[in-house]
């Protein structure tokens, strides 16, 4: 029988902080799994909900159980530098953490360039516990090089490498971490997990239109932060090259603003197709799987990500996916599975493409073999076990 490993998450921010994407969903997911697989989880992060602090969090920390996780959360010196800047400063986390994880079997450290995976680190050298790092697609200098830079000559090369292992969630993530001349040996592929249950019982068509007016339409959807490296900018130069053609086709860009929202506002201004596009903010849960049941198809326009975890979302929903080429999602589904992808950041190929799948006839592909393929590939509990798989081989070495 195998021993019930004792796992520290070291996070800047966990569910319920969704505004913050797919990092504290992919390890809320991951967590859960291992709970559900007989290990011992517990998570340290920061109070920040996104824009706000999540409404709990009143005092300096705040331990609760959230599905079976234990998770303290630490109150940020700002919330505002926290969500705008990206700066997590909880000197009570900074403090605690040492003698929080000292017993634990392994420290699992999400994200690198955080003053909280400073702390992890320090807490896991300090104890003597080897420490795993989950980079989220944060190793790229994509903005702000120069802070990050000074911080990976300060901090990062050393935490990578003095990490057991470095947990990709896809080939393109690999070599990133190649890139930062981490040994490939020591490099373990795990892609994000997803909880299939959530989708197993979808809604009956209809209600996201409803509630927007756009019964009548053919929706196209783009789910995700609005920022820069999420494309949502592409998307909406090649929708207006389509709407002269199409008088029911209408754009639905859904998620929390990350600094773009304005520009993109102007954008759609500018082209003349103010009307044809609707802005929705943050989608909880239910809401956004009501907006992929609803949408023609969603489009991943990134110009780079090493998980589409939106993909993933949409084809549990049987909702056929346009997907940038530069984006990682490993393994991908095999042709005919209701992805298809276009060139990154081009214009025209995105529009054509748009205008191929809004056809009868189009290259949509069969939903239900996407979805199947999902549910049996980034399942909880078959990521569960893989990344149980690189605890195992860790603790013993």
């Amino acid at each position: 029988m195998k021993s019930s490993l004792r796992i520290a998450f070291v996070i800047p921010y966990f569910y319920p902080a969704l505004e913050y994407g797919g990092q504290p969903r992919s390890a809320y997911e991951l967590a859960r799994g291992l709970v559900k697989i007989g290990h011992s989880v517990q998570v340290f992060t920061t109070d920040s909900g996104g824009r706000s602090r999540l409404s709990f969090a009143s005092t300096d920390d705040h331990r609760r159980e959230v599905s079976g996780i234990s998770v303290t959360y630490y109150r940020n010196i700002s919330n505002s530098l926290a969500f705008k800047q990206r700066v997590f400063w909880a000197p009570q986390l900074s403090r605690n953490l040492a003698a929080e994880v000292r017993g634990m079997d392994v420290v699992h450290i999400h994200e690198l360039r955080s003053p909280v995976s400073i702390t992890g680190y320090s807490a896991a050298r300090s104890n003597g516990i080897p420490y795993i790092v989950s980079p989220h697609g944060g190793l790229r200098h994509l903005g702000r090089r120069m802070l990050k830079t000074v911080f990976d000559e300060l901090w990062g090369k050393r935490i990578l490498a003095n990490a057991s292992a470095i947990m990709a969630v896809s080939p393109v993530e690999r070599e990133d971490a190649v890139q930062f001349n981490v040994k490939a040996d020591r490099i373990r592929i795990v892609p994000n997990a997803i909880e299939t249950s959530d989708y197993l019982k979808l809604p009956e068509c209809g209600a996201f239109k409803k509630r927007l007016g756009l019964q009548h339409k053919n929706l196209i959807l783009f789910l995700g932060r609005l920022h820069w490296i999420k494309g949502p900018d592409v998307l909406i130069r090649a929708f207006a090259k389509i709407c002269a053609n199409d008088p029911d086709v209408h754009l639905v860009i859904a998620g929390p603003d990350d600094g773009q929202e304005h520009i993109l506002r102007h954008l759609a201004n500018e082209l003349g197709i103010e009307s044809r596009v609707t802005f929705t903010g943050f989608l909880d849960q239910n809401d956004k799987i009501e907006a992929f049941s609803d949408a023609a198809f969603t489009v991943v326009p990134s110009r780079t990500e090493v998980f589409a975890l939106t993909a993933v979302e949409a084809l549990l929903c049987r909702c056929p996916v346009l997907l940038s080429s530069i984006c990682g999602l490993s393994p991908l589904p095999p042709p005919n599975h209701g992805l298809e992808t276009f060139r990154n950041e081009d214009i025209q190929d995105l529009a054509e493409h748009m205008i191929l799948m809004l056809a009868e006839d189009g290259p949509r592909g069969d939903t239900q073999r996407g979805r199947a393929f999902v549910m049996e590939e980034f399942g909880v509990d078959r990521i569960a076990h893989l990344a149980e798989g690189v605890y195992q081989d860790v603790v013993r070495s």
